[in-house]
């Protein structure tokens, strides 16, 4: 799949860059991340030029956040029966992100896009739940100018490693989720303990 990726980027460069990023919306099996990666291996050798590579990527990854997020506006719950989104989302999740939403609303937007595995989730629900679609552009905007450049930095450094680096990445991701979910857990033990402390004092 890399070798197929780096052909048509090689071959097609900003096009190519854009044409995959909308791919990954609809579960294309080659993460955003690792089409940022290969992108910028890809300008270290000089193929691509840094300001039009920053361009689209920047430009393909929010457009794609906000297909996911008009997706769910459009579809609400029924996307969960969808053969391309069934797999990333049913109603557990959904409910799930209800109270993740109720609690941390901007701040998931603009961590969420961060964490493998949740960026789909977020944005879709983000969709179903109807917050507003500038608050949900400009979250996604600011955490994608960070993070964007970031992994094609990565990228132009350590791309003769890619396979390494992807790696590297997707544990950094993993671990990220892994704490996040930990956090949220751990909130909802103590505020349930307090509830209940709360209950037996009145």
């Amino acid at each position: 799949m890399e070798a197929f990726v780096l052909h048509n980027i090689t071959t097609f460069t900003y096009f190519g860059i854009f044409t995959f990023l909308m791919l990954t919306v609809f579960g294309f099996p080659f993460p955003e991340d690792a089409v940022l990666l290969l992108s910028g291996a890809i300008l270290s050798r000089g193929i691509i030029r840094p300001m039009p590579t920053l361009s689209v990527a920047y430009f393909g990854v929010v457009t794609g956040d906000m297909m996911l997020y008009f997706i769910g506006r459009r579809y609400g719950i029924l996307v969960v029966t969808h053969r391309a989104f069934r797999s990333i989302l049913n109603e557990a999740r959904i409910d799930r992100a209800r109270r993740w939403f109720h609690k941390w609303g901007n701040s998931l937007v603009f961590f969420g896009r961060h964490l493998v595995g949740v960026r789909a989730q977020v944005f879709l629900c983000a969709g179903i739940f109807r917050v507003s679609a500038g608050r949900v552009l400009l979250y996604d905007s600011i955490s994608a100018l960070l993070g964007v450049p970031f992994m094609i930095f990565l990228g132009y450094c350590f791309g003769e490693n890619f396979h390494r680096l992807k790696d590297t990445v997707s544990l950094w991701q993993w671990t990220a989720v892994i704490i996040v979910m930990a956090a949220a857990a751990l909130y909802f033990i103590f505020r349930r303990i307090r509830r209940n402390r709360n209950a037996q004092n009145g």
